[in-house]
């Protein structure tokens, strides 16, 4: 996946606002989740392998341990830190964000800001952040981004546009 803004410069900043909630609340959702360090999950398939009520509770136990120890590790500070998602592209060679090219969203209350930033001008006209499937820097927080996207398709554009008001009429 990847996440291009289509303009220059060295930083670029990009709003999510609540003019179109169904983006809003998919970008809170993800923000969530990285802030709640929430990223192993209880599936149904998950549930159906247990024998009993003692087997889910363990299930439930080991995911919230497994969630609890992700959040206290030193990944978790590198792609979520100071309430800011910041995610160098696993295309980049640096690993320190203050040299590589990196995307952080951030919770403003009203809107998410996406901040773009570019340190190589080596190909100005093909920017992006990308996220990998497989092999990214940020297993398994990769999970929750390709979760977003796969989300983000399922979205129809024209659903959102605000029904107008039929003009009242005088009727006599």
């Amino acid at each position: 996946m990847y996440f291009t803004p289509f303009e220059l410069g060295k930083e670029i900043d990009f709003l999510i606002t609540k003019e179109n909630m169904v983006i809003y609340n998919l970008f809170d959702d993800l923000y969530k989740l990285f802030k709640e360090g929430n990223v192993f999950q209880v599936s149904d398939y998950d549930l159906l392998q247990c024998n009993d009520i003692n087997e889910k509770k363990k299930l439930y136990k080991r995911v919230f341990i497994s969630n609890q120890e992700l959040k206290n590790s030193d990944l978790y500070k590198k792609v979520f830190d100071n309430e800011k998602i910041i995610w160098i592209s696993d295309d980049s060679v640096s690993f320190d964000y203050k040299t590589a090219d990196s995307m952080t969203i951030s919770n403003e209350g009203d809107y998410f800001k996406l901040r773009f930033t570019y340190y190589g001008n080596d190909l100005p006209y093909i920017r992006s952040i990308r996220i990998q499937n497989v092999r990214s820097r940020y297993k398994p927080f990769n999970g929750l981004m390709m979760d977003f996207y796969n989300n983000l398709q399922m979205y129809d554009p024209n659903a959102h546009q605000m029904q107008q008001e039929k003009p009242k009429q005088l009727i006599k």
